[in-house]
């Protein structure tokens, strides 16, 4: 069976024994869970209220990273914002500032054009810009941007979709690790090699439970929108209100976008990723995380992603640096070389692949030079081709495969 599989701005062809292929795994293709357009009035009606005869208001929005359809909302928020002192924040998290273009994907041409002296970006490294609020149960101090104490009244707009190790994103997620301080995003993601922390996990998550915490903290009001969507980006649903409750709505909602129930496991999974989710090499692992309930022990991983931006925030490359093996950078050694290294951002991602390590070779097709791919243990390709070929080598001709054309879109959940 020949499959055509996109990368970049082209495509690519894979062949595969139709014996050997379990299923092409596609997203679920969903009707509008509710009159959407009526939920962005009823939402922009609802901010109305809240703000009420408050001045300054702070709209909290997701980065480039994220395919939330800021525009939209902020368009039916217009309105609501005319005449008031308002700001709009970036929740970049730990993620470099936006470019140009960027700039106006997240807010829309009009908005950018009109209002971008009102736009600012937060800086997790800024110290200057933070204020500490207190510390969690787990133990994590929480700063945020001093932007909430400016606010009387804060609105957040968030996307909801799948995320590996808190579960989801959206809700919590806009205040930390969207507009947290770096050491308290790092405290918080360094408890991700405990149990719970899994891709549509929430009771018993420590990642979720920590900033689930850090949110309730917020020293003013909030009024949430949390917005789900399809493969396409088209709107599906639109919850809108106290940021917990929206968020655990919106969260039932994506659910039944993502999660694809399958009936085995396989000894290969083929990830591809599309844009935005292709934009990096930090970002392409999602693809390994989603497919991960999936994958038999021994197993092989190929994740295809064009890596649009390059490699992006290299700091879990840096954490491999003078590991011998993945298994070093879970020791309990304290007098290992790469010892206390919790303390870089980039260790929770690379524990993670760390740990997939253990019963899976993990290979890719991406726009990164091989050498560095090399150096986080993985198996560069040239081809899509070349690394199913590898696959099969390495686990027999009877290998059972699953393809993945939309890596981002899709979690198979074994039923």
């Amino acid at each position: 069976m020949q499959i055509e599989i996109p990368y970049g701005d082209h495509t690519m062809s894979v062949r595969i024994p139709e014996r050997n292929l379990i299923a092409v795994l596609n997203p679920s293709d969903c009707c509008p869970f509710h009159d959407t357009a009526a939920a962005l009035k009823r939402a922009a009606d609802e901010c109305a209220a809240f703000v009420g005869e408050s001045q300054r208001v702070l709209v909290l929005v997701n980065d480039y990273t994220r395919p939330t359809p800021n525009a939209p909302v902020l368009a039916a928020l217009r309105p609501v914002l005319s005449g008031r002192d308002f700001k709009a924040l970036v929740c970049l998290g730990t993620h470099r500032a936006p470019t140009e273009p960027e700039f106006e994907t997240i807010f829309g041409p009009a908005i950018w054009s009109a209002h971008r002296d009102r736009i600012i970006c937060h800086d997790s490294k800024e110290k200057s810009r933070l204020f500490f609020l207190g510390k969690t149960s787990f133990g994590t101090d929480v700063w945020l941007n001093k932007e909430l104490l400016w606010a009387d009244k804060v609105i957040t707009i968030n996307s909801i979709e799948p995320h590996y190790f808190a579960g989801y994103t959206g809700g919590r997620k806009g205040f930390l690790p969207g507009i947290a301080g770096y050491e308290t995003t790092a405290a918080n993601h360094n408890m991700v090699t405990r149990p719970g922390s899994a891709t549509f996990g929430l009771e018993g998550n420590p990642v979720h439970e920590d900033m689930t915490q850090a949110a309730k903290m917020i020293p003013r009001p909030v009024l949430s929108i949390q917005l789900v969507q399809d493969r396409h980006h088209a709107l599906l649903s639109i919850h809108s209100g106290d940021l917990f409750q929206s968020f655990d709505a919106a969260t039932k909602d994506a659910h039944k976008v993502f999660a694809l129930p399958v009936k085995e496991r396989a000894d290969i999974v083929m990830s591809v990723l599309r844009p935005p989710y292709d934009i990096n090499f930090y970002q392409a692992q999602r693809a390994v995380e989603f497919a991960r309930p999936v994958l038999k022990n021994p197993s092989v991983h190929i994740t295809v992603s064009a890596c649009r931006d390059g490699t992006g925030n290299d700091s879990f490359i840096k954490v491999f640096e003078g590991c011998s093996s993945p298994s070093d950078l879970l020791s309990e050694n304290r007098q290992s070389p790469i010892a206390n290294r919790q303390s870089l951002l980039g260790w929770h991602k690379s524990a993670r692949l760390a740990q997939i390590m253990h019963t899976a070779d993990l290979c890719t097709v991406m726009g990164i030079d091989d050498d560095v791919v090399k150096s986080v243990f993985m198996h560069p390709y040239n081809t899509a081709q070349d690394a199913l070929d590898a696959a099969f080598a390495r686990l027999g001709r009877n290998a059972r495969a699953y393809v993945i054309p939309d890596a981002g879109s899709v979690v198979p959940v074994l039923s």
